[in-house]
């Protein structure tokens, strides 16, 4: 009768071992990559959420934006900022802090002369919500909660984390040296981006990036001297720079990310007018950029119309 050592020990062989790790290993891969997977869905799902609130925000026919704004004096949608949802004022101005940072203020805060330094008038706020006439300025328009973290639009050179690269190089500070502006706009846009003023009020999307309202210049069109804001309105959209931080979608002539160039072919106005969509559903010239219109689909025109 054989008796068996209830004291000895079995381990593991060193080739048990191994492919034990290596299992784990591949194991640890899928996951990782399958979190991953699942966390970018996530943030590009709330980024089409952000899109239709902040879209709505500004369309809504009875608490909306341009429905309580429309006729007031001075008003002109060619020249909105994601801004006008938060702050009764297009007047933002910038100071310097320390060597090359610059922080928002609001201009129609200042004393009279103070104003004037900025080539402003004193009485620059909008008008107040008239419950009489039913227009005025009653926002904000998308509050905590309702959108992405609210934030501030950054300076060009700003950076999201260390080793980013600046939010100028990133599209976000496009050149207007060859577009046709008001006069006191591109006063405005000294040290500024045309899509909103360092310090100012904006929504910031998942990954770290201000959504930004597109409107095409006048150059986009055929025959630019008579395109109304109306007209540049009705190419408007809402963009997020998207998973990769790089603002593509095309609106501007030379765009940091696109160099269109100073061209307006027919192509090139297209582009800008259209966002990148040129042919059916390629839509390979705006990058990974989530883009929604505010007034009209997403859709190719075909024919050049205008």
């Amino acid at each position: 009768m054989t008796f068996r050592n209830s004291n000895a020990q079995q381990g593991f062989t060193l080739v048990e071992l191994l492919a034990v790790v290596s299992i784990l290993a591949v194991l640890a891969v899928f996951v990782a990559g399958r979190f991953e997977r699942l966390t970018s869905t996530a943030r590009i799902t709330v980024a089409e959420s952000d899109l239709k609130t902040i879209r709505d925000a500004f369309m809504d026919p009875d608490i909306g934006y341009i429905a309580d704004m429309s006729g007031i004096p001075g008003f002109s949608v060619g020249y909105l900022r994601l801004g006008n949802l938060m702050v009764s004022t297009n007047l933002y101005g910038t100071i310097a802090v320390g060597t090359d940072r610059t922080r928002g203020i609001r201009v129609d805060d200042l004393s009279e002369s103070a104003a004037l330094s900025y080539g402003c008038a004193k009485a620059s706020a909008f008008t107040s919500w008239n419950e009489e006439s039913g227009r005025g300025w009653r926002g904000p328009y998308v509050r905590t909660g309702s959108a992405a973290v609210a934030a501030v639009f950054p300076g060009e050179r700003d950076i999201r984390f260390d080793e980013d690269s600046t939010f100028g190089d990133r599209g976000f500070y496009p050149d207007v040296s060859n577009i046709e502006l008001p006069d006191d706009i591109v006063v405005r846009l000294n040290d500024c981006s045309a899509y909103g003023f360092p310090g100012e009020p904006t929504i910031m999307d998942p990954w770290g990036n201000p959504y930004v309202l597109q409107i095409p210049p006048i150059q986009a069109f055929r025959g630019a001297t008579n395109v109304t804001d109306e007209a540049r309105f009705s190419y408007a959209r809402v963009v997020s720079a998207g998973p990769n931080g790089i603002l593509e979608a095309p609106c501007y002539s030379q765009n940091a990310t696109n160099r269109l160039g100073t061209t307006w072919n027919e192509r090139t106005r297209r582009l800008v007018r259209q966002a990148g969509l040129i042919d059916g559903d390629d839509r390979s010239s705006r990058g990974d950029d989530l883009v929604l219109f505010l007034t009209r689909g997403d859709i190719d025109e075909g024919e050049d119309i205008w």
